[in-house]
């Protein structure tokens, strides 16, 4: 007992709060990174790539290229890369790379290469020229886990929850030091003609009114154009070497950049917008017959609009919403085009039910009415209302009741007004509204959960 140390409870929690601040750190210093570097990725990757090498004669080597050649084509088929577009489903998202690399062990199997490449080269003389390239080139690998034969080290420095895009940077930065260390590289030829476009910014998900940038060489000297089908579109939009394209519409534009007989087209596919969203995070009900609003942004040229659920909807260009009032419940879509019938918007929202609404009594308390007011009025009240839609128009036009204590039969008036007889009052004791007809702007309800309304003395 002599050796053990009690610590306080106070302590501990202090330890995990400490614990779960400093993972709360490094969850945000990730997310710091912009999402543009994701989608670059492929660019830089394929700049890395686009360089090749004297013959390779170093058996380590070749045998590390091979591996790492065949997880580069298995791994790009796990995340769907395309690799005409440059395109990645989910740039960010690391749950591939985990699943590939360490649960199914291929990273273990390039961590072997490796090491039959460290063991090569570490076996050299320590002042042979390739070893000190060797050791330069693989610094950081040596250092977590690729020196003490730690592949569990490596593997989870190199590829846990790492984002898909980065680790085909990563490969592709791997294959170049291969080369290098094999014997340095030379440039392929088509590396000689004149490269026009440096990057592309929000390229795979635009939409009608979102800015594509476009980083290009000596813009003055280039030819650019953009089509779309047969549409042809001036780019005249430029902020220094940055083009900015706007896709007026859905469609998937052909962007040509030319220069000295060279040419460079980039795709860019614009999807349809959809309704701005609240951003109090609260939830946004609608209503059969309740009228109601939607806002857009970066609509250009807006013509007519289609709503499934109202055939009057109306579209203000001046204000970017829609007006409609629905006249059913269920799925309720709507389409937006501009003055071309080119399409620019496409969503959907769900319509609820029109609720029941609650009766509610003139003058009363907890379901009371004095019998002085009674007495000074002649008469009984009654309002339909719901919380929810405090301007939505519910009209009693008829009500079925009794008054006990004067006459228990069942008595039908039409409006929301009972008149009690002034020599009634005194022998009225409660006012039973057996059913209540209720109408609104899209249907007519009945209401027959009774209401009792006790007359206190």
């Amino acid at each position: 007992m002599g050796n053990l140390v009690k610590v306080k409870k106070t302590k501990t929690l202090r330890f995990k709060l400490i614990s779960v601040l400093y993972l709360l750190f490094i969850s945000l210093s990730i997310l710091q990174i912009p999402i543009e570097w994701f989608r670059i990725n492929a660019t830089v990757a394929d700049y890395m790539n686009n360089s090749t090498t004297v013959k390779m004669d170093v058996p380590v080597i070749i045998g590390t290229m091979n591996e790492l050649e065949r997880i580069d084509v298995e791994f790009s088929k796990e995340i769907g890369y395309d690799a005409k577009l440059k395109n990645f489903k989910e740039p960010e998202s690391y749950s591939a790379t985990d699943m590939y690399f360490i649960r199914w062990e291929n990273g273990d199997k390039l961590f072997n290469k490796m090491v039959e490449m460290k063991n090569y080269f570490m076996a050299l003389p320590e002042d042979h020229p390739k070893r000190k390239e060797f050791e330069g080139l693989f610094a950081e690998d040596l250092k977590n886990g690729l020196k003490s034969n730690k592949n569990k080290l490596w593997v989870e420095w190199k590829f846990k929850h790492v984002p898909a895009a980065v680790v085909k940077t990563w490969i592709a930065d791997l294959k170049l030091r291969l080369k290098l260390l094999n014997g340095g590289i030379i440039v392929k030829e088509e590396q000689n003609k004149d490269y026009l476009v440096l990057m592309a910014y929000n390229i795979e998900a635009v939409r009608p009114g979102d800015t594509v940038k476009i980083v290009v060489f000596d813009h003055d000297k280039l030819s650019v154009t953009a089509t779309e089908n047969d549409n042809v579109f001036n780019l005249n939009k430029w902020n220094g070497d940055t083009l900015l394209f706007i896709p007026p519409y859905v469609g998937q534009y052909s962007l040509s950049f030319k220069k000295n007989g060279y040419e460079e087209v980039l795709k860019v596919t614009s999807v349809a917008r959809e309704f701005e969203r609240e951003t109090d995070h609260g939830f946004n009900i609608f209503y059969e017959g309740k009228p109601a609003e939607l806002r857009y942004i970066n609509l250009m040229n807006t013509g007519s609009a289609v709503c499934s659920c109202d055939p009057n909807m109306t579209i203000n260009g001046r204000t970017n919403k829609v007006s409609f009032t629905p006249q059913s419940a269920g799925w309720c879509n709507f389409t937006i085009k501009n003055k071309d019938g080119m399409l620019l918007l496409k969503d959907s929202i769900y319509v609820q039910k029109l609720p029941e609404p609650f009766i509610h009594v003139d003058g009363s308390s907890d379901r009371a009415i004095s019998y002085s007011r009674l007495s000074s009025s002649g008469k009984i009240v009654l309002h339909a209302k719901h919380p929810d839609l405090a301007n939505f128009k519910y009209k009693i036009n008829g009500l079925k009741f009794r008054l006990i204590g004067v006459n228990n039969e069942l008595q039908t008036i039409a409006g929301t007004e009972i008149v009690i007889p002034v020599d009634k009052v005194s022998s009225l004791r409660y006012v039973v509204i057996e059913e209540a007809t209720i109408e609104t702007e899209v249907n007519k309800m009945v209401k027959k959960e009774p209401i009792v309304i006790q007359i206190r003395k």
